[in-house]
């Protein structure tokens, strides 16, 4: 709780201290840093970071996920790569809103209780950003994806297609996902 009241009290201090005009970066050739809270399936809850290397126009992104249940742990680390093709500016008065959408990839390792998985996706981020103020952004994005290969304890999925023990078939969790996120990023 504590935690949270001291980065909640460090936050408005760099809303308050920082002039409200739009952001300089134009997002394709700026460099960013930023957090993000994210959810989706098959995924769980994680915590993430945001960001972008000047003149490079891919924003990347790693999340880590913790879980702990009665006899079951989990550990896991994600992966991605967007690309965002497509930025449309929506409003350009104090508070600047883009959609964006675009190509990107994914990949996550995960270990657990007997248990372990390397994956890796095609991704569809769409999403809407918010300058609020000087080189400050809010972001929400859905990004839904197609597994394209599923390694682990439980077998090899391709396109969601399973080969392991117990035989074949199709497995829907290990082909389509979509991911949620909410977050911010500083543009340099």
């Amino acid at each position: 709780m504590l935690k949270r009241i001291i980065l909640s009290i460090i936050l408005a201090l760099a809303l308050i201290t920082t002039v409200p005009t739009q952001a300089h970066a134009a997002y394709s050739d700026g460099a960013a840093i930023g957090a993000a809270f994210m959810g989706g399936f098959p995924a769980s809850t994680s915590l993430g970071l945001t960001g972008q290397f000047k003149g490079v126009p891919l924003m990347f992104g790693v999340t880590g996920r913790i879980l702990f249940g009665e006899g079951y742990q989990l550990f896991g680390i994600g992966f991605t790569m967007d690309w965002w093709g497509l930025k449309i500016p929506l409003l350009k008065d104090s508070v600047g809103i883009h959609f964006y959408l675009g190509p990107g990839l994914g990949a996550s390792v995960d270990f657990g209780s007997q248990y372990w998985n390397i994956s890796a996706a095609l991704r569809v981020p769409i999403g809407f950003s918010f300058i609020f103020a000087k080189n400050w952004e809010v972001f929400v994005e859905l990004a839904p994806s197609v597994g394209v290969l599923s390694v682990g304890s439980g077998g090899f999925r391709l396109l969601g297609i399973y080969i392991g023990e117990g035989g074949s078939g199709f497995d829907f969790g290990s082909f389509f996902g979509f991911a949620g996120q909410l977050g911010f990023r500083y543009w340099f």
